[in-house]
């Protein structure tokens, strides 16, 4: 069943079908907005209250300066997320991961440590960012509609025009984070790595392990580096198994 996302606040939307038994915050990768997780609603099991993030930047935001660190970012979000007593699930993809770590580390210091963290598509915090990758905001628009032949919106000279700005920040953000000494968390950590994904090595992959004192799992799911949209019934039907997972142990 469907049901509808409402805005909580200036960084989040959230919503539930039936009464909450388990909490999602979904974190989008660089340049991406709330309307990444637009179809999990109707995909998710009854009583999982779903947050997204909504990022400065981008959206009904638009007209926002990004924070400049990931480190700002997180501790934004973290303000605004809405107290519970929920069992809590945090997910982040891609640049989110980072962003998901830096939030899970952040409640765990106000007492309000998460019972998961899922990290999909990214490298560990410890891991140096490659810079090997587009330079210019033409060779990064051309990578991106590479990399997204799905993503309609992208062929559209103005919206490209649009969107690029915030996705310049996220990626300047991402690439000046780097944690040489990641503090494990006491909550366990779940990796997803899509089977194709040429951007994630897998040896890179198993380093989330130094970010955890508890169970660290790799998980490979199907498709490249935005499994998340190209191959969501599968990313969901995990996401499903790992929130059940969460709420009886919490």
């Amino acid at each position: 069943m469907d049901f509808p996302l409402t805005r909580v606040n200036p960084w989040f939307s959230g919503g539930c079908d039936g009464r909450p038994r388990v909490r999602l915050c979904a974190l989008p990768y660089a340049g991406g907005t709330a309307a990444v997780f637009k179809d999990w609603p109707a995909a998710l099991p009854p009583g999982v209250e779903l947050l997204t993030a909504h990022l400065p930047g981008r959206g009904d935001r638009f007209t926002e300066p990004p924070p400049a660190t990931l480190e700002e970012t997180a501790e934004r979000l973290c303000e605004a997320l809405p107290p519970s007593d929920l069992p809590t699930v945090v997910l982040g993809h891609s640049m989110g991961a980072l962003l998901g770590y830096e939030v899970a580390a952040r409640l765990a210091a106000r007492g309000r440590a998460p019972n998961l963290l899922i990290a999909a598509a990214c490298r560990p915090p410890h891991v140096p960012p490659d810079a090997s990758g587009p330079v210019t905001e033409a060779e990064l628009a051309a990578t991106l509609r590479a990399e997204r032949p799905w993503d309609t919106a992208l062929r559209d000279e103005e919206l490209m025009e649009a969107v690029l700005p915030a996705l310049v920040a996220d990626i300047t953000a991402g690439n000046r984070y780097h944690r040489p000494r990641p503090r494990p968390l006491d909550l366990p950590l779940k990796v997803y790595i899509g089977a194709d994904d040429d951007g994630t090595d897998w040896r890179t992959t198993l380093g989330w392990r130094a970010c955890t004192a508890r169970d660290c799992e790799v998980v490979v799911l199907p498709g490249g580096h935005y499994f998340l949209e190209t191959d969501r019934a599968a990313v969901l039907t995990r996401v499903a198994a790992d929130l059940a997972e969460a709420e009886v142990g919490a």
